[in-house]
C-alpha cells in the first residue's frame, strides 16, 4: 500500500486570546493631579460647630470664634508596573514574520494589563468602602431589594444620585438580575434590556456586569460614586526598541504608573454587598461612662480607630485597638472604627460621638 505524506502548515494569523474594555475607566477618579510628582496631600477643613445666635451677647453673637482647622490626607503612588520580551530577527524571518512588536504590544495591554487595573481598583474600591454588608446569597427574588438597600444606605449618607453612581454587578448575580421578579412584567426591561445584554438602570445609575474574577472573593456588587475615589494612570508607555546594541532583534517595552485611592471624607460613597463568610464584620463602638471606649468584631483580626473624625482605613492618625489599653473619648469626640481579616474583604466604618 502507498504512503501518503499529507501536508501541513503554519498559519499566518495568529489566533489572540478574549478581551475586554476597561470597565472601571468610564467611573474612575480623575479630580487630582499627579502630574510631576509621586504623592500628593489633599486638605479638607474640619467641620464647624452650629449653635443659636445670641441677640444680647457683649461680645460675638454668632458663638465662639475658633480658627478654622483642617486635616490632610496623604495619597502615594506604588504601583510600577513593566512588561519586555524580545523578537529574534532570525526566528521572525522563519515564522513568517507572523510576530509584529507594535502589535504584541498592544496584545499585551488588552489581554493583561487592562484587566489586571481593573481588579487592583475594584479591590481597592471594595476594602475601602464606608458602608459594608454581609449576607445570605442573592437570588432572583432578592436582588432588587439589595440593590435598592444600597442605594438607599448611601442615600442616607448624603451621596449625590443618578449618574454620578454606577453599580457593579458580578456575572454571575447578573443573571438573577435579569430573572428578577421584580420586573419581569416590565415590558420594557424585558425586552430592551434583557435582549439586548444589557444589566439596566437602576434608581437612575447603571449597572455594569463584571466577571466575577475580577471583583475580591465574595462580593456579589459594589456600588461606587465616581467622585469618592483617585485613580491615576500617570504614566503608559508602549516603546518598541529595534535592534538595539547586542541584539538582532526587536525588543517591546511597556511599562505603567497607576494607583487608586479612596477620599477620607467620600467612604460612604462606595458600598460593597458580599457573602457572609466573605466579609469582616463591621466593628461595634460602645463608650462607657468616663469616654472608655471598647470596640469589637466577630473573628476580626485586627480593629483600627481614629479618635479625631477622620477616615481610619487611611488617616495618618490611625491606631491599632488593643482590649488591654482601651482608648478614652472625651465627650464631642468622633470615633470612627474598621476591622479587617486575613483573606477577607475589610469591613465598613462604624462611627459614634462620644457623651463622655
Amino acid at each position: 500500500m502507498a504512503t501518503i505524506n499529507l501536508a501541513t502548515k503554519y498559519e499566518k494569523k495568529l489566533d489572540e486570546r478574549f478581551k475586554q474594555s476597561s470597565l472601571t475607566d468610564a467611573y474612575a477618579g480623575k479630580s487630582y493631579s499627579f502630574e510631576g510628582v509621586n504623592a500628593i496631600k489633599i486638605w479638607t477643613i474640619d467641620q464647624v460647630p452650629i449653635t443659636d445666635y445670641n441677640r444680647n451677647a457683649s461680645a460675638s453673637r454668632f458663638g465662639t470664634i475658633n480658627e478654622l482647622g483642617d486635616t490632610v490626607q496623604t495619597l502615594v503612588m506604588t504601583q510600577d508596573k513593566a512588561y519586555t520580551f524580545a523578537i529574534d530577527a532570525g526566528n521572525a524571518g522563519e515564522q513568517f514574520n507572523i510576530k509584529h512588536c507594535n502589535a504584541v504590544l498592544k496584545q499585551v495591554w488588552d489581554e493583561q494589563v487592562v484587566p489586571e487595573v481593573d481588579r487592583y481598583r475594584f479591590s481597592t474600591w471594595s476594602n475601602g468602602a464606608g458602608i459594608v454588608t454581609a449576607g445570605a446569597a442573592l437570588t432572583k427574588d432578592t436582588v432588587i431589594e439589595a440593590l435598592l438597600t444600597g442605594h438607599a444606605a448611601m442615600s442616607n449618607k448624603r451621596v449625590p444620585k443618578g449618574k454620578a453612581r454606577v453599580t457593579f454587578i458580578s456575572e454571575t448575580l447578573a443573571i438573577q438580575t435579569k430573572l428578577a421578579t421584580n420586573l419581569q412584567n416590565n415590558e420594557k426591561y424585558t425586552t430592551g434590556a434583557i435582549l439586548n445584554g444589557q444589566i439596566g438602570v437602576i434608581n437612575g445609575s447603571p449597572i455594569v456586569a463584571v466577571p466575577d474574577d475580577l471583583l475580591p472573593a465574595g462580593v456579589s456588587f459594589l456600588i461606587k460614586y465616581k467622585g469618592s475615589t483617585v485613580d491615576p494612570m500617570k504614566r503608559k508607555v508602549l516603546r518598541v526598541q529595534t535592534h538595539p546594541l547586542g541584539f538582532d532583534a526587536d525588543i517591546g517595552e511597556g511599562r505603567y504608573i497607576h494607583d487608586s485611592f479612596v477620599l477620607g471624607q467620600k467612604i460612604n460613597g462606595l458600598y460593597v454587598y458580599g457573602a457572609t463568610a466573605s466579609v469582616t464584620a463591621t466593628p461595634t463602638i460602645e463608650i462607657a461612662s468616663g469616654g472608655q471606649v471598647t470596640l469589637t468584631s466577630s473573628g476580626a483580626t485586627k480593629i483600627y480607630y481614629t479618635l479625631d473624625g477622620t477616615n481610619p482605613k487611611n488617616s495618618d492618625t490611625v491606631q491599632t485597638y488593643d482590649s488591654g489599653s482601651k482608648p478614652n473619648a472625651p465627650a464631642g469626640t468622633v470615633v470612627k472604627a474598621y476591622a479587617e481579616t486575613t483573606s477577607k474583604l475589610n469591613s465598613g466604618v462604624a462611627e459614634t460621638v462620644s457623651a463622655g
